[in-house]
């Protein structure tokens, strides 16, 4: 009977030490969250090859290199730290102009697994600019601002550049149109 008096006693102490432990990780959480900062410029891949309807990788038609030459006139200005791409040819060619000026090696990246916690630590402070497509470029948009704000893109938009800067819990989306 004592014994379970004593547990009885103990019990609250230990449950509010757990609940405060709790509150200290999740306050340590936004403290890191507020620390956070980057700039991420994404890009869906100029225009491709469209011949075969069954391709499921066509590279770039010419409309889509001359469009791969003014992204680089676009971001020959800009200092970029890093550049994901995804696995298919046309994310390649698109930013390849871009990774020679800036001599920086793409990093290949699966548009349904990118975004996660060691993604954004990874990119922490720095400049990253992503070639994906139609469908996963405002779905990462959408991931990275917190909001379901952006749908799809039309298939023949291949000039929609969408910047977004984090800084903390500030988070804002730029759409620009560069053609």
């Amino acid at each position: 009977m004592k014994h379970f008096i004593l547990v009885l006693t103990l019990l609250p102490l230990f449950t509010f030490c757990g609940q405060q432990k709790e509150k200290e990780s999740e306050s340590g959480n936004e403290s890191a969250a507020s620390n956070y900062s980057a700039t991420y410029y994404l890009i869906r891949h100029a225009e491709k090859v469209r011949t075969d309807p069954k391709d499921p990788d066509p590279a770039l038609n010419i409309d889509g290199m001359m469009r791969a030459k003014r992204w680089a006139a676009y971001f020959e200005p800009i200092k970029l730290d890093e550049i994901y791409i995804t696995k298919y040819i046309r994310t390649k060619q698109t930013i390849s102009f871009i990774a020679q000026q800036k001599q920086i090696s793409p990093k290949r990246y699966d548009p349904n697994t990118i975004y996660s916690e060691e993604f954004l630590k990874e990119t922490n402070g720095k400049t990253v600019l992503i070639a994906g497509h139609s469908n996963t470029t405002p779905q990462l948009v959408n991931q990275l601002i917190g909001e379901d704000r952006f749908e799809d893109m039309d298939d023949s938009d291949n000039s929609t550049l969408f910047k977004v800067t984090i800084d903390g819990p500030d988070k804002k989306v730029e759409t620009i149109i560069v053609e």
